[in-house]
């Protein structure tokens, strides 16, 4: 009696003839683990797609139509379909010991507490100034004017407010040089 052929072999399949799954399997089997290796490059998904391969010819048998395409050519449709449905839910994947911690930009604790000791220390040492100074440092520094435009709002000549800063900034040199630590660390 001579061997049911592939065409054969899948009506039996479509009638529940469970002989006729094990013996295509038996002659596809290399086929479509060489083709799912072939794509995957990886033994453990191939031999997964090549049993999702034989699970879905077990379902869609009773739907095969002779005559269309050979059931070698149906196998590997739905073999490299399979193969790229692998392929899609593979996401690239680093070791959790290699993905580092995001830096936060924001300031540490520490670094805001440094910043407001520095603050703290240049506004107490602006207090120490003469009105006109601290005017005159406030306009020129915090709200950057041009020294010709601090001086007209100040209602002085050029050299007047260059000097009201000299003596100033000098005063300030004098009253913060004892207290560097704090300023230092932040800078």
């Amino acid at each position: 009696m001579a061997e049911p052929t592939d065409e054969q072999l899948l009506a039996a399949i479509g009638r529940g003839e469970a002989d006729a799954g094990a013996e295509i399997m038996r002659r596809h089997l290399g086929y479509v683990l060489h083709i799912c290796h072939r794509k995957l490059n990886n033994a453990a998904e191939a031999e997964e797609a090549a049993q999702d391969v034989f699970a879905s010819v077990w379902k869609n048998a009773g739907n095969w139509q002779s005559g269309k395409a050979k059931v070698t050519t149906w196998l590997f449709r739905v073999a490299s379909n399979r193969c790229i449905d692998i392929l899609r839910r593979r996401r690239p994947s680093t070791p959790i010991e290699d993905i580092r911690e995001p830096e936060d930009p924001s300031a540490s604790a520490e670094e805001i507490l440094v910043l407001q000791q520095r603050d703290q220390t240049i506004r107490a040492a602006l207090n120490t100034l003469t009105p006109d100074q601290k005017r005159a440092i406030e306009l020129v520094y915090y709200q950057d004017l041009k020294q010709s435009d601090a001086a007209k709002t100040m209602g002085m000549t050029l050299a007047a407010l260059e000097s009201i800063l000299r003596r100033a900034r000098a005063r300030l040199h004098q009253d913060l040089a004892t207290q560097r630590d704090p300023i230092e660390m932040s800078s």
